[in-house]
């Protein structure tokens, strides 16, 4: 592992009002918060103009929108990642429309939540980045992600919002970036996906696998963490293969909890909503973390496998805990396939480290060299 500085290059951005820029420090205790505190704690109402500094249009967030949407900065931050792979990364060189004008490249955000990272790979230019697939389970975060994007004018015919599991897609939809699930094959879906009822909100469309395009060239992934628990493993200790567990089948999961021999247990949460008990102690609470019994589940090791191959580029995305196992990232990578290196970028905010995002299938080498630093956009990182 080599920690290099901070480097950022520059792509333009639609231009923003002065109203919309996030600068300094932008917590806003002035307006009480309007939630339950069990369900949206104080702070993060306080630094809802982090999350979205558009918020006071009228963004719309859930109640684990609040604790798992990217903050915009950072979100904007790896956006401008991405343009600069696709415009400088042989394999997502970008190909040419009937008209002989450049095409964008195709992204899959397949945990696309409240919208906050699908967002900014929408200010993308068009003719660097010309869909976003965006993926969720949960229609009510799809339509709040779409009301979202429409405060951003970002293009109707750029983002396009996928009731789906995310699994099925990368497991029956997509083979080396292409569209496969009209194709024969031997192996069949355990679980179709339930119909979807197809519609247009805020002037996008919201539906089912009909509106997968035919390709897709780069996979960005937020996947669920477990919960705000995370922490409770320690320093490093988050292993994506032991730790992360991602539902499969459409059968509601159980959570079975073990205590420290006394009796005392917990409703254990799994959503980034605010636990109502912590009776457990701090051992209990690090074994029982993420403990699903029922179900089929994909973990973080399988899950970067089926991103690579369902990419065309291989050039995969995955936003991280900041506790996450370097080793464990590492053993995922190998797994999958992927050789030389990886690109793991902390994403600090106000000097707390709040993420990290790794970046597979390029390769890096060239940074170990580089000692220039830049940070001119509120967001240090340092890279891996």
């Amino acid at each position: 592992v080599a920690r290099v500085p901070y480097h950022m290059e520059h792509i333009q951005f639609p231009v923003q009002s002065p109203s919309d820029l996030v600068v300094g420090d932008v917590i806003d205790t002035t307006i009480p918060n309007p939630h339950d505190p069990n369900i949206v704690h104080d702070k993060y109402w306080a630094q809802r103009r982090r999350l979205f500094s558009r918020f006071d249009r009228g963004c719309q967030l859930d109640s684990e929108g609040w604790y798992s949407v990217t903050p915009e900065i950072i979100a904007d931050h790896v956006a401008n990642r991405v343009a600069h792979l696709a415009t400088n990364f042989p394999a997502l060189k970008q190909s040419t429309g009937p008209d002989g004008q450049p095409q964008g490249i195709v992204i899959l955000d397949a945990f696309c939540g409240c919208g906050g990272n699908s967002i900014a790979f929408g200010k993308i230019p068009s003719h660097i980045v010309s869909k976003v697939v965006c993926v969720d389970t949960d229609r009510s975060k799809l339509l709040k992600a779409a009301h979202n994007a429409s405060l951003y004018d970002i293009p109707k015919d750029k983002l396009v919002f996928v009731q789906c599991n995310s699994i099925f897609i990368l497991k029956y939809c997509y083979k080396n970036g292409d569209f496969v699930l009209d194709q024969p094959t031997t192996t069949l879906p355990r679980h179709m996906p339930p119909p979807v009822m197809p519609t247009t909100h805020a002037g996008y469309p919201v539906g089912g696998l009909d509106l997968l395009p035919r390709h897709i060239d780069l996979a960005f992934f937020d996947p669920p963490w477990g919960g705000i628990d995370y922490e409770i493993l320690g320093k490093n200790g988050y292993d994506l293969e032991k730790n992360m567990k991602i539902q499969v089948d459409p059968t509601p999961c159980e959570e079975v909890y073990e205590g420290d021999g006394d009796g005392v247990g917990d409703d254990f949460f799994d959503n980034f909503t605010t636990p109502k008990h912590h009776h457990m102690s701090k051992n209990a609470r690090k074994k029982n973390f993420n403990k699903k019994t029922e179900g089929e589940f994909v973990n973080g090791k399988e899950l970067v496998k089926l991103a690579a191959e369902a990419t065309r580029s291989r050039v995969v995305l995955f936003d991280l805990p900041r506790n996450t196992s370097k080793a464990s990232l590492g053993i995922c990578a190998l797994g999958a396939g992927y050789r030389g290196n990886i690109k793991l970028e902390e994403h600090y905010l106000n000097g707390r480290l709040k993420t990290v995002t790794a970046y597979l299938g390029s390769d890096y080498s060239g940074l170990i060299n580089d000692s220039s630093v830049a940070s001119d956009d509120g967001v240090s990182g340092d890279e891996a």
